[in-house]
This record gives C-alpha cells, sequence and structure tokens, in this order.
C-alpha cells in the first residue's frame, strides 16, 4: 500500500529526456513540446542531409537525385524551418532548389528539364492544377518552371485563392532572373492579388516598386494595354475613406451609457429558475458546484439573444425580453448538480453562434456518466429552437470530440476537435483536427490533422478537478484559416481546401506523462486564464497561448516574428486601440504595442481571468461581482462603478447592441439602456471628482 500511495504523490514526469540547454528549442520534433505537427519520415529527413553532405562536395547528381527519391506522400509532412516555423517538405524542397548556385541549378535542368517539360505537356483538364502544381513545388528552376508557376497562378486567382496566386508570381519575380516573362506584368498581377487577398501593407509595397521600375512599360491584362500603374487604378478602385468611415460609424454607435443607478430594460433571471424550491442542504451543494458559476455562452442577431447555457438553448427577444423558445427546462440542472462528475466539465467550453435562419451550439450532455463523453454540435431553427442536425447523429462525427468555438465564415462552419480518448483500449495518443461542416445539414466537408498530442489524457477523474484540455482559436483572413491550438502552434490552412500550409511553434509549458489518477481536490498554483483569441493587429497577429509565458508579433503572409517579450502566464489578449494592448489574468493592465512596455495595472474584483469585456477607445468595461467597472484606457483609472442589477454574480461578460447593454452573468441575463437619462450632465464631471466618487464607492 506503501508503494501505491507513493504513486499517488510522485512528480509529473517531462516526456522524453532533453539534453541541458535544449528546452526552449523550438522543433517539431523536440520530445518537450506538447503538439507535434504530422512529422516526415526518419527517410525524408535523411534525404534532406544526404542533399547537405553531397552539394557541399559539388556532387550535384546524387544530391539532387536524394531531393527527388523523397515518396510523394510525405511532401505534405512536416520538418522545421527557420526561426520557429514547420513547414512540409516540398515548400523545404521549394526553398532548398530557390537558393541553390548557378551550377546547381545548371545541373537540375540538365537531369530533371525532361520530366518538368513532360509534367507541362501533360498540364490539360483534370490533370492542369496537379501537374502544375508538382512543377511548382519540385522544377521550379527547371527552365519551364517560371511558366508554369505564372499559369498556376492564374488559375489560383480564378479559384478565389489569391494568397497563392501573388506568391506564384512574386516567386518568378524574385527567384527566377532569367525569365522571359514580363516583370511588369507579373508584378501587376500580383499586386492585384494582394489587395483582393486584403493583404494591403505588402499591396502598397509592390506598387510603389512597380511606379518606380515599370512606370514607362506597357503591359496587357483584359485585353487592354496601359502602363502596370493605370491597370491597377482601372481594375482597383480604391477608396482611402473608407477606413474613416468605418471607424465614424463604430464611433457614431453611441456611449455604453452607465451613469448611476441605472434600471434594466429588461432582465432574464437564470440562478432564481434553477434554485427555486431547493432545501437549504441542496442549495449548498449546489452553490459548491463549479456549474453554478457557470456564465451562459451568448450570440447576438439584430432583433434576438441566443442563449447556450450548460447544453440548455433558448432564444430571447431584445427588445421586449420575452423568452421566445427553449430546448430544456432550467430545473433539470439541480439533478445534475448534485452528481460529482459535473464538477470536472470546463464550462467555458459551451458555445453559441448564429447567422440568418440557424443557430448552432457547442454542448456536453451533463447527464451522461462517462467522463469521456464527448461535446456535440447542434443545428437549430432561430425562429423556433427545433432540431435540425446533431453530430451525435451523424457517423462522421463519431471518432472526434469538438473542443473549441466554432466559426462561421464563407458559407462553412469550422470547429476543432480532439480524436476521442479511449483509456480501455489504450490506443495512441490523440490527434488535433480542424473540421469543415456544411452549415445547414451537417455534412462534413473535410477534415485536417494539424497535430498529435505528447501529452497524455488523464485516466481517471476523481470528481474534483475541472477537465485542463487547452481550447483551440480560429481565426478567418483572406481565404486562410489560423488555428491557434493554446498549446504551442499556431497553423495556418487554406480555408477552401483545408491544405495545412506551415505551422509556427511558440514557447510553451513542456508535454506531461499521462497521468493515471486525479485523487481529491487540488487548487490550482497560479491564477489560469481562460485562453484568448488571436489578435489582429494591422497586417501583423499577437498570440499568446494558454499555458505560454511569451507574447507573439507575427506576421503570416511574410512567415516573419515582428517581437515577442515576457509576459505571465496567466495574462488573456482582450483587444487593442491604435497604440496599446489590454490584456486580461489577475490584474487588468495596458501595453504600449511601440515599445512593448507595461503602462498600467488594475486591480478588479475577482480580476480578469475570463468573460467578454468592452473594449472600446474611450474606455473599458467589465462585469465584476460588485459591479461594472469603467477604466480609462490611457491611465487605467477607475472612472465610474455602476452596481446595476448583477451584483453577487461570480463572473460575466458584457456585450453592446445598436441600443442596449447586454451583461451576461451566472446569475441574469440584464438588459440595460445604452444612453441614461441625464448621463450628457453627468459627463461633464471632471475626472478627479468622478475618480473620487467611484473610491468611496468602492
Amino acid at each position: 500500500m506503501a508503494a501505491v500511495a507513493l504513486l499517488f504523490l510522485l512528480p509529473v514526469i517531462v516526456l522524453g529526456q532533453v539534453k541541458e540547454g535544449q528546452e526552449d528549442k523550438i522543433s517539431n520534433d523536440n520530445p518537450a513540446r506538447p503538439l507535434q505537427m504530422p512529422p516526415a519520415s526518419t527517410e525524408a529527413k535523411e534525404a534532406i542531409d544526404d542533399f547537405d553532405r553531397f552539394q557541399r562536395r559539388g556532387a550535384w547528381e546524387r544530391a539532387l537525385k536524394s531531393l527527388y527519391t523523397i515518396a510523394e506522400d510525405q511532401t505534405r509532412r512536416f520538418v522545421d524551418g527557420e526561426n520557429g516555423f514547420i513547414i512540409p517538405i516540398e515548400r523545404k524542397r521549394r526553398l532548398i532548389l530557390a537558393a541553390l548556385p548557378a551550377n546547381g541549378r545548371a545541373a537540375c535542368r540538365l537531369f530533371y528539364d525532361s520530366e518538368a517539360k513532360r509534367l507541362l505537356t501533360e498540364a490539360e483538364g483534370s490533370n492542369e492544377l496537379k501537374n502544375l502544381e508538382t512543377i511548382y513545388s519540385s522544377y521550379f528552376i527547371t527552365s519551364v518552371g517560371d511558366n508554369a508557376a505564372d499559369r498556376l497562378g492564374d488559375l489560383y486567382f480564378e479559384m478565389g485563392r489569391f494568397d497563392r496566386a501573388a506568391e506564384c508570381w512574386l516567386a518568378v519575380v524574385r527567384e527566377a532572373p532569367d525569365t522571359d516573362l514580363s516583370p511588369a506584368q507579373l508584378s501587376t498581377k500580383a499586386a492585384l492579388a494582394l489587395y483582393r487577398a486584403g493583404r494591403l501593407a505588402e499591396y502598397e509595397q509592390l506598387k510603389s516598386e512597380i511606379a518606380e521600375r515599370h512606370a514607362d512599360e506597357k503591359i496587357t491584362l483584359g485585353g487592354l494595354s496601359a502602363s502596370p500603374v493605370e491597370q491597377l487604378r482601372r481594375l482597383i478602385v480604391e477608396n482611402p475613406t473608407e477606413a474613416k468611415t468605418k471607424a465614424a460609424s463604430a464611433a457614431s454607435r453611441g456611449e455604453v451609457g452607465f451613469e448611476g443607478e441605472v434600471e434594466t430594460i429588461w432582465q432574464a433571471r437564470i440562478a432564481d429558475s434553477i434554485e427555486a424550491g431547493m432545501s437549504p442542504p441542496e442549495l449548498s451543494q449546489w452553490e459548491m458546484n463549479p456549474l453554478s458559476a457557470a456564465v451562459p455562452a451568448v450570440a447576438i442577431s439584430e432583433t434576438n439573444l441566443f442563449v447556450n447555457f450548460l447544453g440548455h438553448n433558448f432564444a430571447i427577444d431584445l427588445k421586449t425580453g420575452k423568452m421566445l423558445w427553449r430546448s430544456a427546462s432550467f430545473h433539470h440542472l439541480e439533478m445534475v448538480g448534485m452528481q460529482d462528475q459535473s464538477r470536472m466539465v470546463d464550462t467555458t467550453r459551451f458555445a453559441v453562434i448564429a447567422s440568418g435562419e440557424y443557430v448552432w451550439s457547442l454542448a456536453k450532455d451533463l447527464k451522461d456518466p462517462n467522463f469521456f463523453g464527448p461535446f456535440r454540435l447542434t443545428c437549430r431553427r432561430a425562429d423556433n429552437g427545433e432540431a435540425v442536425w446533431q453530430t451525435n447523429e451523424l457517423a462522421d462525427y463519431a471518432p472526434y470530440d469538438l473542443v473549441g468555438p466554432p466559426l462561421l465564415v464563407g458559407g462553412k462552419l469550422y470547429i476543432t476537435a480532439k480524436s476521442q480518448a479511449n483509456p480501455q483500449m489504450m490506443q495512441g495518443q490523440p490527434q488535433q483536427f480542424v473540421l469543415a461542416i456544411q452549415p445547414e445539414d451537417g455534412r462534413l466537408i473535410w477534415k485536417v490533422e494539424v497535430a498529435t498530442f505528447r501529452q497524455g489524457v488523464p485516466m481517471y477523474y476523481f470528481y474534483y478537478n475541472r477537465d485542463p484540455s487547452p481550447q483551440p482559436r480560429l481565426v478567418h483572413r483572406a481565404g486562410a484559416l489560423y488555428v491557434d491550438t493554446q498549446a504551442g502552434i499556431l497553423a495556418k490552412l487554406d480555408a477552401e481546401t483545408g491544405v495545412l500550409d506551415w505551422g509556427y511553434g511558440y514557447k510553451t509549458d513542456p508535454a506531461q506523462s499521462m497521468d493515471r489518477f486525479f485523487f481529491g481536490y487540488s487548487r490550482p498554483s497560479e491564477a489560469t486564464s481562460s485562453g484568448s483569441n488571436p489578435i489582429v493587429d494591422g497586417e501583423a497577429f499577437l498570440i499568446k497561448g494558454m499555458q505560454s509565458d511569451r507574447l507573439y508579433a507575427l506576421e503570416p503572409n511574410r512567415m516573419k516574428v515582428l517581437w515577442e517579450r515576457p509576459i505571465s502566464k496567466s495574462a488573456r489578449l482582450l483587444g487593442t486601440d491604435e497604440t496599446t494592448l489590454f490584456l486580461g489574468g489577475p490584474e487588468l493592465s495596458a501595453l504600449d504595442l511601440k515599445t512593448r512596455e507595461l503602462l498600467w495595472a488594475t486591480k478588479l474584483p475577482s480580476g480578469s481571468l475570463d468573460g467578454h469585456l468592452l473594449v472600446r477607445p474611450d474606455g473599458l468595461w467589465q462585469l465584476t461581482p460588485r459591479g461594472v467597472f469603467e477604466i480609462d484606457p490611457k491611465t487605467g483609472a477607475v472612472r465610474r462603478i455602476f452596481r446595476g442589477k448583477d451584483l453577487g454574480a461570480a463572473s460575466g461578460s458584457l456585450y453592446l447592441t445598436d441600443r442596449l447593454v447586454l451583461a451576461i452573468s451566472n446569475r441574469a441575463i440584464s438588459a440595460y439602456p445604452r444612453k441614461a437619462a441625464g448621463a450628457e450632465a453627468n459627463a461633464s464631471v471632471d475626472a478627479p471628482t468622478r475618480e473620487k466618487r467611484a473610491s468611496n464607492e468602492e
């Protein structure tokens, strides 16, 4: 028995033996990393090493042969690139070939020109795209590589894959100095593709280069001959005031509007419905259950509020507060709350989104006694709540546990998933997937494996521990889908096809061995946040994983890390204005984006570890157990505290509509007016007086 007891006390073991000084190395093959993107085989990696060895000796035939003997099914597997990026072998091979010296290029043409020409000749009909992609990735530096890249760019442009079109045309301009194609025409087409892809900074830079280098040339596009600058002016209707107009429109939507003792327009009381009729012991047991502190997930349409509260879905009319429909009664949660296995459920995994006639909710059946029971996605009709389809009734989703909020864009529903654990079968480590779904019928369009977890799934839970699994976050931009796994990898996929382009490995906690038992309750050693979405800042992404102590500014289009800096592991990203990044965590804080220095930090009741804040240029607003705090974004000073009708709530979120401020807490959903009577007069009170008032109220 002593040996068994000792087993429970053993520290968690880090997987693999990492050499001293290598703990922070960003490598897809580092066994201490929690995730590994689909790795290339040992033979494929050895082939690249063989190329390096032979090319140093000038043995070009053997060097090139080593690259071209890599099996076709390995070209989409991943190896280490530069500066923390993890790239497929086909990209690695193209970069290697593009960097060859003159004698290496000559050797490649000597040995492989005939194969490239054959592929180009046969690039017709159904083989056109495949053959052109093969030439571009494998034979770009042959005598026909530039022509294949130009045709491939045209195909991608017609398909709406503007990122890839620009990449093809710019590769010819920058990596094929002996091309017979017109650099002016290629550059102009690339500029047009960059503009269509939303990569405006790169577009402006390339447009300047075109004006400087090709101002006197004539090119033909769309049957018309003109200078490159005139062609861009003709094909692109630029509106320099568009951004200002959008900003003005957003600013004109009005103030948040809390002022003094604001009365609610309507309120939907959740906790009262659940707790009605409970005896004192039952109420005490319910309040000790983490479910009682759950904040509902919401989605807002033009007229309705859609709510997912622990799998209970309902809709509320935003104007009247009337409940339009619901999927189940709240009192059913009382019985669930008395079951200890419910304590392990991560209540932040419940999600809901809405668009047009449908609502999609992510939930778990809390009555399911299976600890490893998956979360499922349900599609309902927005007008009456009727279920249209559920993933648990569709065979394609049987292997997956859906985790992370879904994203609806471009007529597709995207969501991340893990392969389900089956500890009885001692199966391999779980895998991280991204799924693309037909929104109206649930048909699985494509699925892509992003990575495999090195950290095992706990074998047993003993009721008192919250599921620690990270929730990946999805961002869509310019035809690309980005997934932050929250566990050390940001990956880029093609949103249309699901092709995995690359991954960036950021620093995060090392992988841990499979925990056999969770025994009793253990309080976390430090505060942990609920994670955060990557934030778009111009052309860059700001990313910070759930277990990472680094903040990164990453420019994904150029695969470039702009900067990084240390940050609290418990911090989460809230939003930005033109110069400042706002952070949540144990404190609410602000970071100067230019100097990366901390500007201020403000303590709020219960911190800012989760929930949705209002982040605006004129202020920050957070719902706390002691009311809504309004924070000055420049100084971090508490301007006002609005007590409202949500005092005592464990935590909550704030959302805006055109006329309402919605406070969503574990106790109720409260609708406040955007502009309170007399607010104009009160707004004239000077800042010291407001701060003194807030201090007295506190």
